[in-house]
């Protein structure tokens, strides 16, 4: 069984207007929340096996403390152009470039389209399926043999963690 993890970026940051949407940095709210859905991760038994990333300074700010935080390996992160600039197929084309030898693989993007490719890849065709707030991460399944064989409609949404929660319940 395949496990997809998707996260969207950690709050960021709007103090300085005068730089380009690509290199806004995380806020304080996000350095905070980053590193405590890695935990989560590590904690919950729900490690990525890989890790494929927006390179846009918020979503790899993100990724770096939220993985080091899970305890996954600097050399198991990717970084991909397509996940801030691309589309939807875009995101579904990184999840079956993954190596089969990894169950579970984590993506770490943008909204709006975070929210589509999960909608999408539950069956929900066009529509949003949940609302992810920053730094909100999604497990969805598949009984697929190999990630070539992700596609729109083969997994189920499993669970959905949320910052504002996991601080209520820790």
């Amino acid at each position: 069984m395949k496990q997809i993890l998707l996260m969207r970026h950690a709050k960021s940051s709007w103090e300085h207007p005068d730089l380009k949407d690509f290199d806004r940095p995380l806020a304080d709210r996000g350095l905070h929340d980053a590193p405590m859905m890695g935990k989560f991760m590590r904690d919950s038994k729900h490690k990525p096996g890989w890790v494929i990333s927006s390179p846009a300074q918020r979503a790899k700010e993100t990724t770096m403390l939220s993985m080091e935080a899970a305890q996954v390996n600097e050399e198991n992160i990717s970084w991909s152009e397509d996940l801030y600039f691309g589309s939807v197929k875009d995101y579904v084309a990184a999840i079956q470039s993954a190596s089969d030898e990894y169950e579970r693989v984590l993506l770490v993007g943008h909204n709006p389209l975070m929210e589509q490719t999960a909608g999408i890849l539950a069956g929900a065709e066009q529509k949003v399926a949940l609302r992810m707030p920053t730094a909100a991460l999604v497990c969805l399944e598949s009984f697929a043999g190999s990630w070539k064989n992700i596609s729109p409609d083969t997994c189920q949404i499993k669970w959905m963690m949320i910052p504002k929660i996991l601080k209520k319940i820790s």
